[in-house]
């Protein structure tokens, strides 16, 4: 039975989602209508990925890094036996917590984490890693990557504004005779950390598609893909501007 305290507060709320609410209604939020679409792209190709490349995902584990206020995390609680979610702002793992509570999904819990500083753990990996909607706030994305790599035992799924060209070449080393390739490239730009959306500084490096891709390659996955838009998703995807990666491990 839902909680009528919990779910009054849910409503007395403004969030950064639109939540199905078991009486039938939905939460409030501050996003104009017309970037709404960009959540429900976003778990549109969450459930396409878990069920044409992760079928037995009743039977895994998973991890929402960024899980801010646990959109993405309910929707991964639905499809695997167990979600944590990462997050670095308190108010965004209480929103949650609450949240979870409220429409029920006993098979997540919240931790607190920097994912731009914190060491990976070998024991903290699961089945599946999901990164929505970060590394473009970051300053360090290439530390974030490797750790959610690391993280992932199979599945990795990350989702990312992208620097809009991609950059390869020759760069020269230590000789004019001595070249390396260029991968990619990574643009600078300021970030917002007293925001909920943002990073956890005012800076934000944001990486090329050439490079993410690279780098998906370089930690560990023999197969990395982007994922197709269609006419119905959010302008960003169809646009290119934002991405959908797909990386799995052997």
């Amino acid at each position: 039975m839902v909680d009528a305290a919990k779910l009054q507060q849910v409503k007395d709320r403004t969030w950064f989602y639109e939540f199905d609410l078991p009486d039938g209604t939905r939460t409030a939020t501050d996003i104009p209508a017309d970037v709404l679409p960009i959540h429900t792209s976003r778990r549109d190709k969450l459930a396409w990925i878990i069920q044409n490349r992760v079928p037995d995902a009743q039977d895994l584990t998973a991890f929402d890094l960024a899980s801010h206020e646990g959109y993405y995390s309910l929707e991964l609680a639905r499809h695997f036996k167990s979600v944590r979610g990462y997050e670095i702002r308190k108010s965004s793992r209480d929103a949650a917590r609450l949240i979870t509570d409220v429409i029920g999904a006993p098979n997540i819990d919240y931790v607190e984490a920097d994912l731009q500083t914190m060491a990976f753990d070998p024991a903290q990996t699961a089945d599946f890693v999901l990164l929505y909607g970060l590394i473009y706030h970051l300053e360090n994305p290439v530390h974030t990557i490797r750790l959610a790599s690391q993280m992932a035992r199979k599945h990795i799924l990350i989702e990312t504004q992208v620097f809009p060209y991609d950059i390869s070449g020759q760069l020269e080393d230590g000789h004019y005779k001595h070249m390396r390739p260029i991968e990619g490239v990574f643009g600078l730009a300021p970030d917002y950390a007293a925001r909920r959306e943002g990073g956890s500084t005012d800076i934000a490096v944001v990486p090329s598609l050439n490079a993410l891709l690279f780098l998906l390659r370089n930690f560990g996955f023999s197969e990395v893909f982007v994922l197709p838009s269609g006419d119905d998703d959010y302008e960003q995807f169809r646009r290119g501007s934002h991405v959908v990666v797909y990386g799995g491990k052997p």
